[in-house]
């Protein structure tokens, strides 16, 4: 069943996705949940193990080719990333999308079908609901998301699996749509039952994008059993990863959900490098050759999450930089890193700017002006002081950086890194 859409169909528009995704129903809303680990270790693949990453990048570009069936998954973990290095490949996997709709239809895709295509189609700045000027796949998985709900009631089990209703209410949430009835639905199946990894985790993140988008009038209703779902999740998804019960179709959405969850981990609890650590030992073997295993995982190594599809940039002048800051110097240790995309050309305090307005509680922070221009003072509420002869450094991998934060033009996919240091 297709869904008639307006007459005017912005196909060709171009669509900022900071002001076209944020959620209608809930613009006044604090993210509550927000990522945290523990706040002493880092998280991120080691510069020196990179290549991985890059490897696996390279190895889903080329399992797309003209023949093959689309691949939605490939399709947003490489958006994740930063994009695919040949631009060809995006638009062929976009188009392989969309012809497939076109020309098979909605009727025999299941709901969670639909809801990936949803989500890849976001994550390349294409808008789902504008397929051809009568086919609407929002409206499409409003409707197949309904008879998983009645099928559900009736049943005691969706019409297809939780994995997918979840996929649903996931991408439903992210295009904006008012998916309380689903999450309350997921929320008390997920308490009454035990969900498999990759299950629990993709519930956990449809119920944290609900749960970022609610407005006061309904928390009352929903928000205890989302918070006791979300609490149960991750307790289960915790044991499946320190006994090694996940597999390599699950670890990555495990991964996801661990890192969007809003407590920090005591230590003891949950040690996210140790388990990336065994992740790369674990690629450095072949163990995510495959390129579906490998689309599992990507988003997890580089920090993203299927919740940052709605935060790609959609300008094709835009540049990905890879952001990281460092105290391993001074009170409480930290290292946190962050990937946001500015205008190509910005220079370096864009970045800043953007990593502070993406994540306030752990990369604010302060600048001065000097004789030899803009200095950062101060990040992460970590202030340099002349006395004890600390500053805040700024690196291009190993290479000190000549030119400061209001000069320096960072390049596509550059890791930037802000060391607290001495002199």
């Amino acid at each position: 069943m297709l869904s008639e859409t307006p007459e005017f169909c912005p196909q060709q528009e171009s669509l900022p996705r900071r002001k076209r995704r944020m959620f209608p129903w809930a613009l006044a809303v604090v993210c509550m949940l927000c990522t945290a680990t523990s706040a002493t270790e880092q998280c991120t693949v080691p510069a020196k193990q990179q290549y991985m990453v890059t490897e696996l990048q390279r190895r889903m570009e080329s399992s797309v080719v003209l023949q093959s069936s689309p691949n939605p998954s490939i399709l947003i973990a490489l958006n994740l990333a930063g994009g695919t290095q040949d631009g060809t490949k995006e638009k062929l996997l976009v188009q392989q999308i969309k012809d497939r709709v076109i020309k098979e239809g909605t009727v025999e895709m299941t709901s969670g079908q639909v809801a990936l295509y949803i989500l890849a189609l976001i994550s390349s700045c294409e808008d789902p609901k504008c397929i051809t000027a009568n086919i609407n796949l929002v409206e499409v998985l409003k409707l197949k998301t309904k008879e998983e709900l009645t099928y559900l009631s009736d049943h005691s089990t969706p019409k297809t699996t939780f994995y997918q209703l979840s996929l649903d209410t996931l991408a439903l949430c992210l295009e904006g749509a008012n998916v309380s009835e689903a999450a309350v639905s997921l929320a008390k199946e997920a308490l009454a039952k035990d969900f498999f990894v990759d299950t629990g985790a993709m519930a956990t993140l449809a119920l944290t994008c609900v749960h970022n988008g609610l407005v006061k009038a309904e928390q009352s209703r929903i928000l205890a059993p989302i918070h006791e779902a979300l609490y149960k999740l991750r307790q289960q998804i915790l044991r499946a990863v320190e006994t090694n019960t996940t597999n390599i179709y699950s670890i990555g959405l495990a991964l996801q959900a661990l890192n969007v969850t809003s407590v920090s981990y005591p230590t003891g609890d949950w040690s996210c490098s140790q388990t990336l650590a065994k992740v790369l030992t674990e690629i450095s073997q072949g163990a995510f050759n495959n390129p579906m295993a490998a689309a599992q995982i990507l988003p997890s190594l580089v920090g993203k999450t299927y919740l940052n599809v709605i935060r790609l940039s959609c300008s094709s002048d835009k540049v990905m930089v890879k952001y990281t800051i460092i105290n391993h110097l001074r009170g409480q240790h930290f290292t946190h890193t962050i990937s946001v995309s500015v205008t190509k050309g910005s220079v370096l305090l864009s970045v800043l700017q953007a990593a502070q307005q993406d994540n306030p509680q752990d990369f604010s922070y302060e600048t001065e002006q000097t004789s030899w221009g803009l200095m950062v003072v101060s990040i992460n509420n970590r202030a340099a002081n002349s006395n004890d002869k600390t500053y805040w450094q700024f690196l291009n991998g190993t290479e000190p950086l000549e030119q400061g934060v209001d000069s320096y033009i960072p390049s596509n996919n550059e890791h930037i890194e802000a060391i607290f240091s001495t002199y």
